[in-house]
């Protein structure tokens, strides 16, 4: 103990009397550990720690298989998995909505999760007052119930602690609070942050959902009985799924349940991502290790006389070992406490990201897991950098060092390469980054100037949410007899008008479901006078427009017309659609004229739509994604008895507006609806530009951090080079002052140890690039719009880290020119 006292002693008076060694050492091991540490906190945090629920790891999501469904199911998916499985606990569904909740001072759009009355019990979850939902609230007939959530209770109804019991307006009916779920409940999660501040209402089974199985708008959430594991419930799922397939002539062929774990469908999009930082974090570490090793090899040089003199004086070969472990143990230490800042730092940061972005990022902070993991970084690093200066200390030769013999320095002994060989490391570490920073930079390049199908210049969205909005979970056709009046002409007609006035705006228009809004509706079709196809199925997604839409947009008319304002509801039933669809459906064949049955009487959808244009692919879920078959209904024209009129009109709607200049759209449409429709609560007012960049953000985000680690990376390649080339030069001073003193010009001294730095960086290089073309299937999930061997990637990074070469040679190389030959003779 008492030799451990005094080794630390000496070290950290070593580590005193030399700063610029210390500061570059302990600077470049904070980097490295805290970026690492700041990952594994977010890894931790996000893909490792459970989600607050009773069991969360046993939590399966079902649905359907394949890209069409989207993965949602339908309620008599739903109904026939609940009834048949015996391999499961329980079973659940739920979907998620927009509503209007109105107080006595205002209505506020809110987040709203329809939800089966089970699901409170299959997550093990309790109220913070009240309780949740009874069976007989899920019921068509049953009570009339909404849960707030904690956020909403405290924002809209001032914490009201009489609040259970009372009755609050959601989209236009009277509901019964019968609870208040806590903070830390967000379920879904799917949902982002906005279920902070949402509701849960039941889902109630209408007599559509009761029959049609097409329609498809749940989530199904299930949990495995004890001691049955996710393989036992796909299984019995295939049985189930085969069953209705043979017994059901409205199921598709096709027809397949997938069971993944719920913690990995909510984190899945940012998994790869997570996992894909890890490994260049990774990178950076090493190289970091690599760069002390190397600074610690150059102090070990410039000690050799020392620890010469104090093996003649009989210290033991084991102690200088362990002094250079403690040394760079120190180093370790004081480089993890500025590291555990630096991921306090990044983690503030990641914070300060779009809400949303990162599943669960509430939960994101520095633990006292991240401190253990810290501490077993800084280890590893210790045992890294320690280890090489560690056997150069045992390997040297102590008496030819005392002799002072000049061959014993020579540059052809191994010890005097190691430094080298861990800059060619580096370098190669370095050339895998770069690559990854180059080939994101491309695919962010490619992302941005993508054919969108529309303008951004002067355009603006929002959307309005009217406060009787229904939702997909209140599918309720008119009585009847009767077909009341639709929205769309009662409301939507005169408040474009008034807004097509407004001073400052050109034009606008209406969609349910604009590029890049996350708004989904897709339904089978049939076309009329075609054979069914029973074996597939046709799929879509549909989306209602206001007349003028394209026009406003910039989207092109390719053939035929594109929705007018005429095409209202006693005029013929007509319908666009996009080339992706033109292409999947009617390859070979004449769209225009065909005719679209879209469910028929027994849905609402009274009419056939005839196809009266094909317009340009609009990028709809992201630049990356290619354009999903759409068809495009005139907005007056969809029946309010139909299936589709709750989730195409009587719920969120958005609005664009094309202006002149740059106009502040926020102020004169809430005039404009406040005067015309006061009931429809306006929110997400932003740009179509805004809109793309938010859809890139993820791949604009990926490209900052990557190129951050790699110029981090080249930073500390130009600090190892510069090190190792000046470890040479002080080498072999006397060579070259012997050398110019024997005729050699300055120029050729600049020469040779420029070709040495040069060749470092080559040798890195070379196998760098071989890494990078070999491991390019592994970042290929990440590109859009170059290949993972794109020639003029691998070129630039070619010329980077050459020029870096050059740059970290140069110094070296110049005041190795610089010797005085006489000085150097007088020495000899």
């Amino acid at each position: 103990m008492q030799t451990m006292i005094h080794n630390l002693r000496y070290a950290w008076r070593q580590l005193r009397h030399s700063p610029g060694f210390t500061f570059l050492g302990v600077v470049t091991l904070a980097l490295g550990i805290g970026a690492n540490t700041a990952m594994f906190t977010v890894v931790e945090s996000v893909l490792l720690r459970p989600l607050p629920y009773i069991d969360s790891n046993r939590l399966l999501h079902i649905g359907l298989a394949g890209t069409e469904s989207s993965g949602f199911g339908s309620w008599l998916d739903y109904s026939d998995i609940k009834d048949r499985a015996r391999t499961l606990y329980g079973v659940a569904a739920y979907s998620n909505d927009i509503a209007v909740v109105q107080s006595k001072d205002s209505s506020v759009s809110v987040v709203a999760s329809e939800v089966t009355p089970n699901l409170f019990q299959i997550l093990g979850v309790q109220p913070l007052r009240g309780r949740t939902f009874l069976k007989s609230e899920g019921q068509a007939n049953g009570p009339q119930a909404v849960l707030l959530s904690e956020g909403l209770w405290r924002e809209v109804f001032g914490a009201d602690p009489s609040i259970v019991g009372r009755s609050v307006r959601v989209n236009g009916h009277e509901l019964t609070v019968v609870g208040v779920m806590p903070r830390t409940f967000r379920f879904p999660e799917s949902a982002g942050p906005d279920m902070e501040k949402g509701i849960w209402l039941p889902v109630l089974p209408t007599p559509e959902m009761l029959k049609e199985r097409g329609y498809r708008f749940l989530s199904i959430l299930a949990k495995p009985a004890l001691g049955i594991t996710a393989p036992q419930v796909q299984a019995e799922l295939d049985v189930i799924a085969k069953r209705i397939r043979d017994t059901d002539s409205r199921a598709t062929r096709t027809l397949t349940f997938r069971a993944q774990a719920y913690h990995e469908m909510i984190t899945g999009p940012v998994r790869h991502v997570f996992l894909a930082l890890v490994a260049a974090l990774g990178l950076v570490l090493l190289i970091a290790c690599a760069n002390v090793a190397n600074l610690l090899i150059a102090r070990c040089l410039a000690r050799q006389h020392e620890f010469a003199v104090r093996t003649a004086l009989g210290s033991g070969l084991r102690r200088l070992i362990c002094q250079v472990i403690v040394e760079a143990g120190l180093l370790s230490a004081l480089g993890s406490a500025l590291a555990l800042l630096i991921a306090y730092w990044i983690t503030a940061a990641i914070h300060m990201l779009p809400p949303g972005m990162i599943p669960q990022a509430e939960e994101i902070r520095v633990r006292w897991t991240v401190v253990l993991v810290l501490c077993g970084i800084a280890t590893v690093t210790t045992a890294f950098s320690a280890v090489l200066p560690a056997l150069f200390v045992a390997r040297t030769d102590r008496q030819s060092i005392l002799q002072a013999t000049y061959r014993s320095l020579g540059t052809k002994s191994i010890k005097a390469k190691i430094g080298g060989w861990l800059v060619a490391g580096e370098v190669a570490l370095s050339a895998l980054l770069l690559v990854a920073a180059g080939l994101l930079f491309r695919t962010l390049w490619s992302l941005e100037h993508a054919v969108l199908g529309f303008e951004t210049a002067g355009i603006t969205s929002f959307i309005a949410v009217p406060a009787d909005a229904s939702g997909f979970g209140n599918m309720m056709p008119g009585a009847a007899g009767t077909e009341p009046a639709s929205v769309a002409t009662t409301v939507y007609v005169p408040l474009l008008e008034a807004l097509r006035h407004t001073p400052g705006f050109r034009d606008a228009a209406l969609i349910t479901a604009l590029p890049f809004s996350g708004f989904d509706v897709r339904t089978s079709f049939q076309v009329v006078g075609w054979p069914h196809d029973v074996e597939h199925g046709f799929q879509v997604k549909l989306t209602a427009v206001s007349g003028g839409y394209e026009k406003l947009m910039g989207t092109p008319v390719l053939r035929g017309r594109g929705i007018r304002e005429q095409d209202g509801v006693n005029a013929p039933f007509v319908a666009t659609i996009n080339q992706a669809m033109a292409r999947k459906y009617f390859a070979g064949k004449d769209p225009l004229g065909q005719r679209l049955d879209l469910g028929g009487k027994e849905i609402g959808m009274l009419k056939p739509y005839t196809i009266v244009g094909i317009i340009a692919d609009q990028i709809d879920t992201g630049t990356s994604q290619p354009p999903q078959p759409l068809v495009m209904l005139p907005y007056q024209q969809i029946p309010t008895s139909s299936l589709f009129y709750p989730p195409l009109l009587n719920t969120v709607v958005h609005f664009v507006v094309k202006t002149r200049g740059n106009v502040n759209v926020a102020p004169s449409a809430r005039a404009t609806f406040h005067r015309i429709a006061p009931n429809l609560a306006l929110d997400n007012f932003q740009t179509m530009q805004e809109a793309v960049d938010q859809s890139n953000f993820g791949a604009r985000l990926g490209l900052y951090v990557i190129a951050a680690f790699a110029g981090l990376a080249v930073l500390m390649v130009i600090a190892g080079l510069y090190g190792v080339l000046s470890q040479i030069a002080g080498q072999r001073s006397r060579e070259f002052g012997v050398r110019m003193a024997l005729g050699a010009t300055r120029q050729s001294i600049l020469t040779t140890v420029l070709s040495r730095g040069l060749a470092i960086i080559a040798v890195g290089l070379a196998v760098g690039i071989v890494l990078a073309s070999s491991m390019g299937h592994l970042i290929k999930a990440f590109l859009y719009g170059v290949k993972p061997l794109d020639t003029s990637t691998y070129v630039f990074v070619a010329l980077v880290l050459l020029v870096v070469g050059t740059l970290g040679a140069l110094v070296p190389a110049w005041r190795a020119a610089s010797f005085e030959p006489v000085k150097t003779l007088r020495e000899e």
